[in-house]
């Protein structure tokens, strides 16, 4: 598995797993990880040890005490990765007024009605692209304001479907 580490929004590195090995950049890497506690850790690279405290943590997103410093760690895995290069990572913590097409291609369900209250990660259409189906999420908790797209309609990458 690879994933993508930013610390403090200003420092990024990859680290992945690859037959009991730790590649740091790419770069192998030999590592001790031991869990003191539910949320403490003791780790261990290049004969250095690091006490890790878990602070806080929300979804993909970590603030660690590293041997008395506190740094914000976002981690993103391969699909948030993927997410992010299709252009459909969204910051959730901003108000969602609108929902657009990922991808062109052509609406071939809706399972939502105009004036439906929606839960976010519930269904909301299937987009089929390059002969996959897609099926399209609530990104958040709302009320469909309007359907901008019916069964059949063919988008545009960035074309509003949906507001809430």
């Amino acid at each position: 598995m690879k994933l993508k580490i930013e610390i403090d929004e200003a420092s990024e590195f990859e680290l992945e797993t690859k037959n009991d090995t730790l590649l740091f950049n790419g770069e192998p890497q030999a590592y001790l990880l031991n869990r003191i506690k539910s949320n403490q850790y003791l780790l261990q690279v290049d004969n250095r040890n690091y006490i890790l405290f878990v602070v806080d943590r929300d979804g993909n997103h970590m603030t660690l005490d590293i041997n008395g410093y506190q740094v914000s760690v976002n981690v993103k895995d391969h699909i948030a990765q993927i997410l992010e290069q299709l252009g459909m990572d969204m910051d959730l913590s901003e108000e969602i007024n609108e929902l657009v097409a990922p991808m062109p291609g052509s609406i071939i369900e809706i399972a939502v009605k105009e004036g439906a209250e929606v839960k976010q990660g519930d269904t909301l259409l299937i987009l089929e692209a390059m002969k996959m189906e897609n099926i399209i999420k609530s990104p958040t908790d709302g009320i469909i304001q309007k359907l901008h797209v019916q069964k059949g309609t063919n988008v545009e990458k960035n074309q509003v479907l949906i507001s809430f």
